[in-house]
């Protein structure tokens, strides 16, 4: 029998938070991953999953935004009517064009930043993509030149500045003010022969989280521009999760990531039980409120013995 501490008496730092869903439409998202599922239609779970599974604690406002081609669609603006928001996402499909991924998140932070000044509030995005800025227009305010080391006036760099400041072409150093959640969709990688030659797209791990890189290959550093959305994600405060296409879709309550809700979830979030984020593990503030509590619990015991790799998990304990 489970047992868990009293439930944490903490207030939240922030009396709102205030969302703005950004969702990539372009046609790669349109790829089959080996459940079956597309990268899109896994991505619109996850989202879902995030707005059923919220914190009871703090009002959320949360809009719905999507991007393709070479603009963004509103498709919801802030609400609090949860069942408004789930609908919203029900009824998107997913797109053919390509991906204006700058210009639809530095507009984002400016709709974040003006919407209910008044009250102290957390400002989050929460993005799912699977492909690089390429498509912004001419003249935008994060429109650039692709640059890996992130020059200036670079697009990269215009949107860490907009994060950081809500001025494109500040770089000053300052806390972020906005949050990045960053969901990546992708299973494959290059392989690297002894001889030093890349061979052809292979996946980086099975079904049951054991690589299947073959003897003598080795896996390449990270991609440049995952790595940038993990730097983001990092620096922001946020979460970032890089889902292969040949990964079971993460669930919520899996704390550790190990592809299945079991003790090992339970442990830690038993261990940083009441405690704020920082310093407790961010990985068990389930939520995402910032405080580990009852509610986190109530989401891990939800989903216990969930999760694509669960078989495997628990066979091991």
């Amino acid at each position: 029998m489970l047992v868990f501490p009293e439930a944490a008496k903490a207030q939240p730092v922030f009396m709102e938070e205030h969302v703005v869903i950004l969702i990539d439409r372009s046609g790669s998202m349109a790829v089959t991953r080996t459940d079956g599922s597309t990268r899109f239609q896994a991505g619109l779970l996850m989202a879902r999953d995030d707005v059923e599974f919220a914190s009871p604690s703090v009002p959320r406002y949360t809009a719905v935004w999507s991007f393709e081609g070479s603009t963004y669609y509103k498709h919801l603006d802030f609400t609090l009517n949860t069942q408004q928001v789930l609908n919203t996402l029900n009824s998107i499909q997913v797109g053919y064009g390509v991906t204006p991924l700058a210009y639809a998140a530095c507009d984002a932070v400016d709709a974040l930043i003006t919407f209910r000044t008044q009250v102290l509030a957390r400002k989050r995005i929460q993005l799912s993509s699977d492909g690089m800025e390429n498509s912004s227009p001419p003249g935008t305010q994060c429109h650039g030149p692709d640059s890996s080391t992130m020059a200036a006036q670079s697009w990269q760099w215009k949107v860490r500045n907009k994060l950081r400041t809500g001025n494109a072409q500040n770089p000053n150093v300052v806390p972020f003010a906005i949050v990045s959640d960053v969901t990546f969709f992708g299973g494959f990688v290059s392989g690297v022969s002894p001889s030093g030659e890349k061979d052809s797209l292979i996946h980086e791990v099975s079904e049951n989280g054991r690589s299947l890189v073959p003897a003598g290959h080795a896996l390449p550093p990270e991609d440049p521009f995952v790595a940038y959305l993990r730097m983001l994600a990092v620096e922001s405060g946020g979460r970032m999760r890089v889902v292969g296409d040949n990964a079971p879709r993460p669930v919520h309550g899996d704390v550790n990531g190990d592809g299945c809700v079991d003790m090992r979830d339970y442990d830690i979030l038993l261990l940083n039980f009441g405690l704020r984020v920082p310093p407790g593990d961010p990985r068990a503030d389930v939520n995402r409120d910032l405080v580990v509590d009852y509610s986190d619990y109530s989401v891990l015991m939800a989903n216990w013995g969930m999760g694509g790799r669960c078989t495997a998990t628990l066979g091991e304990e």
